[in-house]
């Protein structure tokens, strides 16, 4: 397998993960919904306990497709140059010494 299947094998895996997350976190936001109408203060510790895990969850899963888009651009500009990594200091381009 290419290097340029696997990224985008991990994005759609990524995609898929954050709509599986979308459901529960919605069925837990509704659960915390109705524990607010039950007791006041339990409810709302509930709900600002689901919605700040699901923004960080959300976040971070963003953060994951971002870096395996910005890996695929740069595949993309080695295959512009022909092959040939481009000519920088960047520690991702610079020969390794072993």
């Amino acid at each position: 397998m290419d290097r340029r299947a696997e990224l985008e094998g991990w994005i759609e895996n990524t995609r898929r993960l954050q709509r599986r997350m979308a459901i529960a976190y919605a069925a837990l936001g509704a659960a915390a919904v109705g524990l607010a109408f039950w007791s006041g203060r339990a409810g709302g510790f509930a709900i600002f306990g689901v919605a700040l895990i699901a923004i960080c969850s959300f976040w971070v899963t963003a953060a994951h497709n971002a870096a395996h888009r910005q890996k695929l651009a740069e595949l993309a500009r080695v295959e512009d140059n022909g092959g040939k990594p481009p000519e920088t200091g960047h520690h991702r381009w610079a020969p390794r010494e072993r």
